[in-house]
């Protein structure tokens, strides 16, 4: 699907590539949802994009993700998306801005939650843009609450699983792979903020015709910089709920340990008696006995009883 955001406010949704139009003067930017490598190629016809940066996805330095020319800025970044209930998906949104209009090329799921975010905390039809930079940065600063987003729900999970754990008195392997996928969520978020303010910065640093919206862009660094220390924070939070479990599980662990250590005791004494009385030796007037049978069963289970009463008084 392909979305035409206009200077008027307007958005149109097309069909094919072909529909657009290049001499267009009231265009600001063009969305491509669910791109294919088809598509790619015919904006990159109709548009002369340079698409380079497509095929350097996978790179690891920040140099492969944010490439400038004397015509065209593109960089592209991964995001977590939060429609999973469990494990975040990353997914890869690439953005090209030349000749005054802004490329965004991303999957229909953080399309639809980037929407969803727009008319949830804006009302976008009384916003005036005065140029493409400006809906640009206004994109910026629905990335950074969509990552304020992101924190939050990831924060509320924790908080409640700490109730849950606090009003728990069992636990097990499930409660720390819950914490390890806590853990995964919280450092996908970390790891895309961190690439997301690294572009920022070099697009500050560079100066590709945004000297005029430098200010709005130090602004959403300054936003996202809370956000990364309350990613932090849940790191931390995260910790503490691991230690904390794991104290309980070896407190758990070292109560059924003192059990098994106090039966067995108990349960010695008995063991030496009859071991005694089971020997073969030739010499042992108790069993000749009328009563020694019983005598023996009676003495293994007063030794049996002692020793209870002895760690029952010892606690």
């Amino acid at each position: 699907m392909i979305e035409l955001y206009l200077k008027t406010n307007e958005i149109k949704k097309l069909d094919l590539i072909s529909e657009i139009k290049t001499d267009a003067k009231d265009l600001f930017n063009i969305r491509i949802i669910d791109f294919t490598d088809s598509v790619l190629k015919e904006v990159s016809e109709k548009f002369g994009l340079d698409l380079s940066i497509f095929n350097q996805r996978k790179d690891i330095e920040i140099s492969s993700h944010y490439l400038k020319s004397h015509d065209q800025l593109s960089f592209n970044f991964s995001i977590p998306n939060y429609n999973s209930e469990t494990l975040f998906k990353e997914e890869e949104i690439f953005i090209i801005i030349k000749k005054e209009v802004v490329f965004y090329f991303l999957s229909s799921n953080i399309d639809k939650d980037f929407v969803n975010l727009t008319k949830t905390r804006y009302d976008f039809t009384s916003i005036h843009f005065g140029s493409h930079l400006e809906h640009f940065v206004f994109q910026i600063g629905i990335i950074s609450d969509y990552y304020a987003d992101l924190t939050e729900i990831i924060s509320k999970r924790i908080k409640r699983f700490y109730e849950n754990i606090l009003n728990s008195k069992e636990y097990d392997a499930t409660d720390l792979d819950l914490i390890m996928i806590l853990n995964f969520n919280n450092l996908l978020i970390k790891e895309s903020i961190s690439n997301f303010q690294r572009i920022l910065h070099l697009l500050i640093q560079n100066k590709f015709e945004l000297i005029t919206i430098t200010t709005k862009i130090n602004l959403e660094l300054d936003d996202i910089a809370v956000i990364s220390d309350h990613i932090q924070f849940n790191f931390d939070r995260l910790d503490d709920l691991e230690e904390n479990i794991n104290s309980k599980i070896d407190l758990e662990q070292n109560k059924i340990f003192r059990t098994l250590t106090i039966i067995t005791v108990c349960i010695s004494l008995p063991t030496l008696i009859a071991g005694i009385y089971g020997m073969n030796f030739k010499n042992m007037p108790e069993l000749d006995w009328k009563f020694g049978y019983p005598s023996a069963i009676g003495l293994m289970i007063i030794s049996f009883i002692i020793a209870l009463i002895y760690f029952k008084m010892r606690k």
